[in-house]
Formats: structure tokens, sequence, C-alpha cells
């Protein structure tokens, strides 16, 4: 059985982007033992939504209304499943808890951010050696393209978790728009080698 326990602060700030400054949703879960997959699914959803595991079966996530919503589906997700679901609005009990819980929220985010920058250099990577081995081919730009697809949706992934401004948010984009430019110049390089001749209209 899910409940949903509201106490909010009517002095509580919101953020442009729905945040309660200070505030926070609390999901407290308990799972049957089987199926093991229901406790993977909850977790791998908890992940997608970047909340903060505070012990088993106890996750955080700022307080807003898309976050209240989420661990509402959660929450009938857990029920589905045969478990027991609550969640909680809480307030940071005083500044240094405050500043610790945002500084472990963006660290995650930092990282997932680390592993956009890696995987942008990696494209780079690939394509120097494309250029290298002489690959200047349609098939190779569709491949390219896909890649750099697959990038910016995982840049965008970790974009919509991190509601507390990381600091890698940045350099990550940057390296994406990077490639972005790398892959322009690769698609034209492939065009001038593709493309025929001009013709000689004097003949």
């Amino acid at each position: 059985m899910s409940h949903d326990r509201t106490a909010a602060s009517p002095q509580a700030e919101t953020a442009s982007d729905g945040i309660v400054a200070g505030h926070w949703l609390l999901l407290i879960y308990r799972l049957p033992p089987e199926p093991s997959s229901a406790r993977t699914a909850i977790w791998r959803e908890t992940k997608r939504l970047g909340a903060l595991s505070l012990q088993h079966g106890v996750c955080l996530l700022p307080l807003c209304e898309t976050n209240r919503a989420a661990y509402s589906r959660l929450a009938r997700r857990v029920d589905e499943y045969g478990g027991e679901a609550t969640v909680l609005e809480t307030a940071s009990p005083d500044d240094a808890w405050q500043e610790r819980t945002v500084a472990r929220l963006n660290a995650a985010r930092d990282e997932e951010y680390e592993e956009v920058v890696d995987e942008a250099e990696r494209f780079r990577e690939e394509i120097a050696r494309e250029r290298r081995k002489g690959k200047f081919t349609f098939a190779e730009l569709e491949d390219e393209e896909s890649n750099l697809e697959r990038l910016r949706k995982y840049l965008a992934q970790v974009q919509a978790r991190d509601t507390l401004g990381a600091q890698g948010a940045a350099r990550a984009l940057a390296e994406v728009e990077e490639c972005a430019a790398v892959l322009d110049a690769f698609s034209q390089e492939i065009y001038e080698r593709q493309s025929p001749p001009p013709v000689d209209e004097d003949l």
C-alpha cells in the first residue's frame, strides 16, 4: 500500500524550475524477496530519476511537482510488485545538512557529466581513427551520426536529473558541441570525396 504525506511550509521559496529550496521528498519502500527483478527495476528507476539513496529502500529528491509525480508513479509500481511505499515531504534540519545533501547530489551528477566527457573524447578519437584509415563513406557517416545522437540523449538525461546546478554541466555540453562540429567537418570531407567531379562545359 502506498501513502503520500505532505507537510509543506508556506514560507518555502520556490525556484523558477519548481524546486522548493530546503525541502525534499522521501520515498520509503519495501519489496518482497521475489521476484528479484522487482528490486532491480525499482533501483534502476530511482537512479534514472537521480534520487539520492540514504539507505536501503530510502531515497531522496528535491521537492517539486515533477518529482512528486515521479515518486507517485514509482510507489504504484512498488504496489504492483506486492510491496509497500510511502512518499513523505521533509525539510533540511539545518544549513550544514542542506549543504552536504546538495553536494552529494551534485557529485553524483558530476560523475555522470564526466562520463559524457569521456564518451565525447572517444567519439572524436573514433572519427580521427576513421580518417587515418581512409573510411570516408556514407555508411561510416551514418554510424557516427547515430553515435552522436546517443551521446546527446545521454547528456539530456543527465541534465534532466541535474536540478541543483552541478558544476560539470558546462564542460559536458561544450564537449558534445565540439563533437557535433567535428562530425560536421567529417561530413563535409566525405561529401567532397564522394561527389563526382564537376562537368567541363567546354567539352
